[in-house]
């Protein structure tokens, strides 16, 4: 397994991801404080680093939505996965690497978010305030929503063996299951039960921030979490069950 991981995270060192993306994150983040504290008193005195920390976990989350499109499918596109399912690997255990890596690499852009946010509320900020309740609230519901939607992602993903149709894909279902998501809820006043569906449980980001936000869910916080882990962990097996019978 530690092997298995080992190369994993070899292959993204040598890639081009955690340091496009890391740069992109830095970017956003730094703008985002420099309007927010250098566009007026009202809108300094309402966007705090909460805010400039939401944006720059805002680029995050599509970072890792490319990520965890391309994680499986790549292996596919580069031809390599006949020499991977050739050593005494399961691929299982292969799967679980990829899982690891894509914490990794999640925890990674997170650290750059938080650093460059502390130089953005340095740099713009003159209260210098660092608001770490803002900060750490939006991140536990952003850790349970790419937990349910990359499960997700990387399930439809395992049906492609083109890594641009595949990153196409994600991004394009990242979009279109807010816009599902809004009929579903209009229709949770007939059938009550749609609110159990699994792109209702994607709203545990927006009620992180948004309390009222579960008239629409019609579910509690922690209902959410606790929806979000098992509809994640339902994912994440149908996932292996498909790609560890997948013809190479």
């Amino acid at each position: 397994m530690l092997t298995l991981i080992r190369q994993e995270l070899y292959k993204q060192l040598h890639g081009k991801f955690y340091i496009g993306w890391g740069i992109v994150t830095l970017a956003i983040t730094l703008l985002s404080g420099y309007f927010y504290h250098n566009g007026g008193t009202a809108l300094s005195a309402i966007n705090t680093s909460g805010r400039v920390f939401g944006n720059g976990l805002s680029m995050v989350l599509i970072a890792m939505i490319v990520f965890a499109s391309s994680l499986l499918t790549k292996d596919f596109a580069n031809n390599t996965v006949k020499y991977l399912f050739a050593r005494q690997f399961s691929r299982g255990k292969i799967l679980i690497s990829k899982l690891i890596t894509m914490v990794f690499m999640f925890v990674y852009l997170v650290v750059i978010t938080f650093i460059s946010t502390a130089i953005a509320n340095v740099l713009f900020n003159e209260n210098r305030a660092f608001l770490w309740h803002d900060i750490f609230g939006y991140l536990i519901g952003m850790a349970f929503y790419l937990f349910l939607m990359l499960s997700i992602v990387l399930l439809i993903s395992n049906i492609f063996k083109s890594n641009a149709v595949a990153i196409a894909f994600g991004i394009v279902f990242y979009f279109v299951s807010n816009v599902i998501n809004v009929f579903l809820n209009i229709l949770v006043d007939k059938m009550e039960w749609i609110k159990y569906n699994p792109l209702n449980f994607l709203n545990i980001l927006r009620q992180y921030s948004i309390p009222e936000y579960s008239q629409l869910s019609r579910l509690s916080v922690t209902q959410l979490e606790v929806g979000s882990i098992i509809w994640g962990i339902i994912f994440l097996l149908i996932t292996y069950v498909v790609y560890n019978r997948r013809n190479v």
